[in-house]
């Protein structure tokens, strides 16, 4: 069969009958696009036009017995959605040396179920999607991406893999590109956990030889998977078939460059350098080995402590050798674990502080200029405490420091501890402390004694017990006394002007049974009232950062409406918001918290202390409940009514 150009356009020619199986090839450069008439040819079996200018590759669709496609070396730049529909006989595909630089989603697809080869090397293609070669269920010769400037590695329609389906195996050529991070969260993803998804491709070869990999704290989950005992019987697999493992050579970090990054034993080398939200000239550092975020601002200069920090549930701070002088209440107070703010000009300590501090471990306050401290340090009952070289004074109102400093052990340099005498000159360490060194009155009355004595017993018994419930003492002093206390001398005309929204719905976007509640109970009953709501996955602005604005708009709302499920506290971020929360409009009386139930779980499995009490109080709407919009109703109308000013 020939081809030629009559006037720009391509026409196949051929004395043969339409119904004939056809090899097609021209080579001859003249071609700058697919000749019209070439469906008048459906049992084209070979179809070779390498070597052309062809600028357009149309859906092939009419070519079901096409067999093999050669177009290497022409001017395609986009690979349009169902070019290959229809094409179940299709077993190579080869697209080197083009321009292509896109490639829409569909184009890969299961129907392609005889693709042994698939070429587009030397292309300009920087993305690569994993459903090109995933949706590939059968065992295949080779996906060749090699020689493009390929940065990252997506799942743009969110494929997850069929447990019950074999994947390939095949070879995936990734090399010569500019690959730095491997998304293991990402892949993780497609199929359940990461150790699933490389049983999956275990067998599968994947060359990545010759990309800048950068090894940090996202390698991690990859390196720390590989010697446990599942990965290790693939070693020999692995090894023998040249897989990723062995071509992930990291480029960066210094410390990684030249290694093996799937196969470094040190797993605490795996870090995140954190910018987002980290303080000027401190170092905010991801360690997913001790599953911490440690952020260093030692001697930076700071007078205060930082109002934001990066999220992660469990922060390590040290701040020592600067000049702060205030420990306020801080947003993030509830996820420190490690906090050193010895050396600086520290003076005043919010008792908030120390109320909130439920996963402090441990606390350094060396070497500061304390004179008092809050009773509510006393709440920290198992956390090593550095108090040394401050200025304490002693008084007979702080004698519980006395008593909780001896029933303490966890508090370390003791012999550094000590406190003056009002009015007087002379510094007592802690330990050696008497009552009488104090001058407080006393009573050798034998009834006096004993009814201090039955008063210790019986403020004793009280003090544990606020301890033991504290979180429900504190859960309803915030609903039923801070909450009518606003409503009674907050303006509520006023207030309203602040507030955008009536309801913020805090829901696990991600979790369809929720979204799907919310969209059936919630919103019909929301435009019908006319309440002005807020829902993320409705009202989010994409490209957003979602935690942010979510955060803005429960600060701008009367009401934040939580729709609790196992997936939503399973989630650290919407664990985060939910927090927040209950800070911002139960604890600081700026609104109220309304909590539906959607599904039964265990309340112990709610980490903050301050929900879970809210729950085991009965504080919340079931999601079945026949009166539900009533309830919902009764709770909001407190704050969408405006009093009237008088």
């Amino acid at each position: 069969m020939d081809a030629c150009e009559i006037n720009s356009t391509s026409y196949f020619f051929s004395s043969m009958s339409a119904d004939s199986n056809f090899k097609v090839t021209h080579q001859h450069s003249c071609l700058s696009s697919i000749p019209e008439n070439i469906c008048n040819f459906p049992r084209i079996q070979y179809l070779d036009l390498k070597n052309n200018t062809i600028r357009e590759l149309p859906k092939l669709s009419c070519l079901r017995q096409l067999v093999s496609l050669d177009l290497r070396n022409n001017q395609i730049q986009v690979l349009k959605a169902g070019v290959f529909d229809a094409m179940n006989k299709l077993r190579i595909i080869q697209l080197s040396g083009n321009k292509i630089h896109t490639i829409e989603m569909g184009v890969f697809h299961p129907g392609l179920k005889k693709i042994k080869v698939v070429s587009l090397r030397h292309n300009n293609l920087t993305e690569a999607d994993v459903v090109w070669v995933l949706s590939i269920t059968h065992i295949f010769c080779y996906f060749d991406l090699s020689h493009n400037k390929i940065t990252k590695l997506t799942n743009k329609s969110n494929f997850t893999m069929d447990q019950s389906k074999r994947y390939g195996p095949g070879a995936i050529y990734l090399q010569n590109n500019k690959l730095k991070i491997l998304d293991t969260q990402m892949l993780g993803a497609i199929s359940n956990s990461l150790a699933s998804m490389i049983s999956k491709i275990v067998y599968w070869t994947i060359n990545g030889q010759d990309n800048p990999w950068h090894c940090d704290c996202q390698m991690h989950p990859l390196a720390a998977l590989y010697p446990v005992k599942e990965v290790r019987k693939m070693d020999t697999a692995l090894n023998t078939m040249g897989a990723f493992h062995d071509t992930l050579i990291c480029h960066t970090p210094p410390n990684f460059k030249g290694k093996h990054g799937m196969l470094h034993q040190n797993l605490s080398d795996f870090v995140c350098n954190i910018t987002d939200s980290c303080p000027s000239r401190c170092l905010c550092q991801e360690q997913p080995e001790p599953d911490r975020m440690v952020i260093n601002c030692q001697n930076t200069g700071l007078a205060e402590m930082p109002t934001l920090l990066p999220f992660h549930a469990k922060l390590f701070l040290n701040f020592q050798k600067n000049s702060i002088g205030i420990l306020p209440e801080l947003p993030y107070i509830s996820r420190i674990v490690h906090l050193d703010i010895s050396n600086n000009n520290l003076t005043n300590i919010s008792s908030e502080f120390f109320s909130s501090a439920n996963k402090l471990k441990y606390l350094k306050l060396a070497n500061n200029r304390l004179k008092y401290l809050p009773k509510t340090i006393q709440s920290l009952l198992s956390t090593e405490i550095d108090l040394s070289n401050n200025m304490l004074i002693c008084s007979c109102d702080s004698l519980w420091f006395k008593i909780w400093f001896e029933s303490k052990p966890n508090i370390k340099n003791r012999s550094n501890i000590t406190c003056s005498i009002v009015n007087g000159d002379q510094r007592i360490a802690i330990e050696n402390l008497q009552p009488d060194d104090l001058n407080c009155q006393s009573s050798n009355s034998v009834t006096i004694s004993i009814m201090l004595g039955i008063f210790s017993f019986l403020v004793i018994l009280f003090i544990i017990g606020i301890i033991y419930f504290r979180f429900e003492v504190m859960a309803l002093y915030h609903i039923y006394i801070l909450s009518k206390i606003q409503l009674k001398w907050t303006p509520k005309v006023h207030e309203n002007k602040l507030k955008h929204y009536d309801i913020f719905v805090l829901v696990n976007d991600e979790h369809a049974p929720d979204r799907l509640w919310v969209i059936q109970n919630l919103i019909p009953y929301f435009d019908k009232n006319f309440i002005k709501s807020y829902i993320s996955f409705r009202d989010g602005i994409i490209g957003e950062v979602t935690a942010d604005a979510n955060i803005t708009n429960i600060h701008n709302s009367h009401t934040v409406l939580a729709v609790i499920s196992k997936s939503l506290l399973d989630d650290p971020l919407k664990e985060f918001e939910l927090n927040e929360s209950y800070c911002h409009k139960l604890k600081h009386g700026n609104g109220q918290l309304v909590l539906i139930k959607r599904e039964e779980f265990c309340p112990a499995c709610v980490k903050n202390g301050h929900i879970q009490a809210m729950f085991r109080l009965k504080q919340f709407i079931n999601a079945d409940d026949v009166n539900l919009t009533e309830k919902i109703s009764s709770e909001i109308d407190k704050y969408r009514k405006p009093a009237v000013l008088p």
